[in-house]
């Protein structure tokens, strides 16, 4: 015998679908299994330049400071711009203070919206992050502009009649405030929603919570006071883990 000659040829010793198999490796998988595997591996640590990782400041603060607005906003007696200039006026100290902090809540987020860029780990998520971060620093911006109005309300109810004062909010109203108002409201506070499912797509946080950044602006709208300030904050969720994300990348 021939100890140099194989007793079996490669064939034989090895099954055409398991031959296969080997040779076309990951092509052989079922889309479930691929998909899977696809899910499996891993995208890498984040790398943040200096200033992302500074932006993660503004992005930890802006959830403290608008929830802390909230909380210190002075409580209406009804619906109403009557009611809502009565209020303001009837401790001015305390609604200038609300506003301050609502002020520059929105100005830490228009500074941290595009930071976020810095928790993408390659191209999966990259243009729904940077077009929800554009939305949400230009929607901040003009929310932060927008509160310039309580100042004005505050002295309005203090030296004006309450049907005057409204009258005169209602004559500055005009179109393009309106237009200001809404592309505020509309970038700002869906911005946040947006963003979140932004990093959510790009793997930066879980799925799970990504929802809770709709929710920081509709919770206080349930009328439930400080109750509803508290779990208003705690939708920022999506915002604080970016931020802490963004602080303590290696």
């Amino acid at each position: 015998m021939n100890i140099f000659s194989p007793t079996a040829s490669t064939s034989e010793a090895t099954p055409p679908a398991a031959q296969s198999s080997l040779e076309t490796g990951a092509d052989s998988l079922s889309p479930a299994a691929a998909e899977a595997k696809a899910k499996r591996i891993s995208l890498g640590a984040i790398r943040p330049s200096v200033l992302q990782r500074i932006g993660g400041l503004p992005l930890l603060a802006a959830p403290v400071l608008l929830t802390a607005g909230m909380l210190t906003s002075p409580e209406q007696a009804g619906p109403g711009t009557d009611a809502y200039i009565k209020s303001l006026a009837a401790d001015p100290a305390l609604s200038l203070w609300s506003a301050n902090l609502l002020h520059y809540g929105w100005v830490a987020l228009a500074l941290a919206a595009f930071a976020t860029l810095g928790l993408l780990r390659g191209p999966r998520g990259r243009v729904f992050l940077s077009i929800a971060a554009t939305m949400l620093c230009f929607g901040a911006i003009q929310m932060s502009g927008l509160l310039l109005s309580d100042w004005f309300l505050v002295s309005a109810g203090n030296t004006l009649s309450i049907e005057d004062a409204v009258l005169m909010n209602e004559a500055a109203l005009e179109g393009s405030v309106e237009i200001w108002r809404m592309s505020g409201m509309i970038g700002g506070i869906l911005g946040i929603g947006l963003l979140s499912l932004a990093l959510a797509k790009a793997k930066a946080i879980s799925w799970w919570i990504a929802p809770l950044g709709f929710l920081p602006w509709v919770v206080p709208a349930l009328g439930l006071g400080a109750v509803g300030a508290l779990i208003a904050f705690a939708c920022y969720l999506p915002l604080l883990i970016a931020g802490g994300r963004l602080i303590s990348a290696r």
